[in-house]
């Protein structure tokens, strides 16, 4: 698998981050993480900062994972730039959301929120890619069924309490614009389809004989007679 240059950046100063923190004791965390109030302290920065901070190595690891399978191909088809834009995006969003929800005493960390963006993205451009899991080696499972699982459990999650140290909205508002975000860029086709279903549709054209009707009718009592359908019927036709 290539390595893309979007990918090894994220993955370098996610790393970097955690050894920072984990090796060099240095805390991040108190000035990184995402406080569920971070609006009281203007604090926006949070918003982004939190997305390098990771609890543990297991935590890390995890979200890693993600980033290198997936990160390259998506990448590749959406381009360098909008690829960052849809990792950061799908974080500051899934972190807002959280962060709504959540109560003030609460903090979020980790590049979860991101990563599901990137899920949600793969599942757009790629639904039928069948992937293998790591827990299920052996049977592989498209990415649009996993993806629709995956966010049922975050969901399911949510609704049981959104806020917490496990921050199940935020990876459930990052897949959810992820799936958006990469539909919009990278799936012309289903834009299309949308656009064709809740555009403006044809009228049925006028019939030759509701025409003669009503230009007989002109003809012997004028056109202040006509009734508003029927003038906008004449209209009709006329464009047909």
């Amino acid at each position: 698998m290539a390595m893309t240059f979007g990918v090894q950046m994220l993955l370098i100063a996610n790393i970097a981050a955690y050894v920072i923190e984990y090796v060099f004791h240095i805390p991040l965390s108190r000035f990184c993480a995402l406080r569920a109030n971070w609006w009281t302290t203007f604090s926006v920065w949070q918003l982004v900062s939190y997305q390098f901070i990771h609890q543990g190595f297991g935590h890390l690891l995890s979200n890693m994972l993600g980033l290198y399978f997936l990160g390259p191909e998506t990448e590749r088809t959406l381009g360098t730039n909008r690829f960052f834009v849809l990792y950061f995006l799908s974080g500051v969003l899934g972190g807002l959301g959280w962060s709504l929800l959540s109560s003030p005493v609460y903090t979020c960390v980790g590049a979860s929120a991101a990563v599901f963006g990137i899920l949600g993205a793969y599942a757009a451009l790629y639904p039928n890619r069948e992937l293998i899991l790591i827990f299920l080696p052996f049977v592989p499972i498209k990415a649009w069924i996993f993806v629709l699982f995956l966010g049922a459990y975050e969901f399911m999650h949510t609704l049981g309490g959104a806020g917490g140290h496990i921050a199940n909205t935020a990876h459930l508002g990052g897949g959810i614009a992820g799936y958006i975000y990469a539909t919009m860029i990278g799936r012309p086709d289903i834009l299309r389809k949308i656009r064709t279903k809740l555009g403006p549709r044809e009228k049925p054209p006028v019939s030759r004989t509701e025409i003669d009707r009503i230009l007989d009718k002109a003809a012997k009592h004028g056109m202040h007679t006509l009734t508003r359908r029927e003038r906008d019927l004449l209209k009709q036709a006329g464009k047909q």
